[in-house]
């Protein structure tokens, strides 16, 4: 009688293999997520220096046509806003208060981006001049977000005070740790502290 050998194609794993694929996917995932954080962490920076810079160009161009810069609270006084901050729907919760910088709007010199370049409504009732050669000809801007961290940003509108000492006119971002670490005074020759994302402007 002759024997006869049975063939097995067993289609499981055996637990050295399950432990060898589960460390290999370990390994993976301990080398790709620091670099997936980084790229996020890029991907805010640059999109909060672009919206910074596209604030900046339209605080340039709102000048260009009001002769002025968008300072005026509802009284129609030059200079009574000197700051300015973005978020209008969205600013619950993301107050700065550091290094100089207020964004709360209750005060009467701080007023919302969007009242002076998506709306003509400074301090939400008074109006920048809406005909003659030097007028309001905006929206400047389609929209004025919080940044990429949840707060708002902020521009230093008072530097533009020609009478006061010379300042450094900024459009910034409190940055990853959500706090301002420059100054809201800072000289002109000032670069930017701690992580904040800023764009100054000015017109030549």
């Amino acid at each position: 009688m002759s024997g006869h050998k049975t063939l097995r194609n067993d289609a499981g794993f055996t637990l050295v293999e399950v432990v060898v694929v589960i460390a290999v996917v370990a390994l993976l995932a301990a080398i790709m997520t620091p670099l997936i954080a980084k790229n996020i962490d890029d991907a805010k920076i640059g999109r909060a220096e672009n919206e910074a810079q596209v604030i900046a160009a339209a605080v340039g161009n709102f000048y260009k046509d009001v002769g002025r810069w968008p300072s005026m609270d509802a009284s129609g006084a030059y200079n009574g806003v000197t700051t300015l901050v973005s978020g209008n729907s969205g600013l619950a919760g993301t107050a700065i208060n550091s290094n100089g910088w207020v964004s709360s709007t209750s005060g009467a010199t701080v007023d919302f981006i969007e009242n002076h370049l998506l709306n003509n409504a400074p301090k939400g009732t008074g109006a920048y001049p809406a005909t003659g050669r030097s007028s309001w000809r905006g929206p400047y801007l389609n929209a004025a977000p919080l940044d990429p961290w949840g707060s708002p940003y902020m521009v230093n509108i008072a530097a533009t005070n020609t009478s006061a000492a010379p300042l450094k006119a900024l459009v910034i971002s409190a940055g990853p740790n959500g706090v301002m670490d420059t100054a809201f005074a800072t000289t002109r020759t000032t670069l930017a502290g701690g992580d904040d994302i800023a764009v100054s402007f000015h017109v030549r």
